[in-house]
């Protein structure tokens, strides 16, 4: 009896009848045994996606939590479950699914161009700057006057685990009161000494920010908001624009430095990002054969 509401449900769904296609998943899931959890879990995911296209996001959230909950592996859930975040504007929380989704399947393109398409509008509406500024002590035996240079650029490099990424600045002899790391939407640097001024390609928890003087070095570490592989530190560079990064699935053995490969072919994400126009297409050939 399930089976057969499952398929009728699926019928429906092909003709747009998203309605009755919801009707009759719910028909199934009442008379489903409930022994086979991936069995369970599919019709809920096929429900959830019933939901989306109704538009009713938090029904589509819940059969998708519910479907996971059945079976961590059911990589359509997880789609559809940051489709649903995405559509009530949570979009940090659904970049977080896709990625989660991608830990049980690397290769899957619909996550892949959901986590680009997520990655992109947070770093156009979630601009982060880092400015990191420092001013030597002056020397009191100097008494011609002096013009103000413009603030020297700072050579730096960073390495980074599943949650930190931590910059390395080598300048020798400082105190800590005489660095300053501000962590705003922009703000200008002038009147220093060094300088260095950053984009983030990734967002961060800045509240969670701080930094330590040796005396060979400035560390700062930075907070991750989702555990992946940073390309780059700056938003503008090559590296962070050509490839997305990659999910990290544990702690890296921490290496001073460790460099982001600039080797990396780049990928045609807005041809990729396209193909999220044809999802209408694509899920009604998926609905088709849910049972495959």
């Amino acid at each position: 009896m399930s089976k057969h509401a499952f398929e009728e449900a699926n019928e429906a769904f092909i003709d747009e009848k998203y309605e009755e296609a919801y009707d009759f998943y719910t028909k199934a899931l009442v008379n489903d045994d409930k022994i086979d959890h991936r069995n369970t879990s599919k019709i809920l995911a096929s429900r959830a996606q019933c939901s989306l296209k109704l538009k009713n996001y938090a029904d589509a959230l819940k059969d998708s939590n519910d479907a996971i909950k059945l079976d961590e592996t059911n990589i359509k859930a997880y789609v559809r479950k940051g489709v649903s975040l995405y559509n009530q504007d949570l979009k940090e929380e659904a970049l977080q699914v896709f990625v989660r989704g991608l830990e049980f399947d690397s290769a899957n393109e619909q996550l892949k161009i959901w986590q680009h398409k997520c990655e992109k509008e947070l770093a156009e509406q979630n601009l982060v700057t880092m400015v990191v500024s420092i001013e030597k002590e002056k020397l009191t035996t100097n008494t011609t006057p002096v013009l103000p240079l413009p603030p020297a650029k700072i050579k730096h490099s960073f390495y980074q685990t599943d949650s930190v990424v931590t910059i390395q600045i080598p300048i020798k002899g400082l105190k800590k009161d005489q660095v300053q790391i501000n962590i705003h939407t922009k703000i200008p640097s002038s009147g220093q000494d060094y300088s260095l001024e950053v984009d983030l390609a990734y967002p961060i928890d800045s509240s969670r920010t701080n930094f330590n003087v040796t005396s060979s070095n400035i560390e700062i570490k930075l907070y991750k908001r989702q555990a992946i592989q940073w390309t780059s530190l700056d938003a503008q560079s090559t590296a962070a624009k050509a490839q997305p990064p990659v999910p990290m699935n544990r702690p890296l053995v921490e290496k001073v430095p460790c460099y982001p490969s600039s080797s990396l072919h780049a990928k045609n994400w807005d041809k990729l990002e396209a193909e999220i126009k044809r999802d209408e297409k694509e899920n009604k050939d998926d609905m088709g054969d849910a049972n495959a």
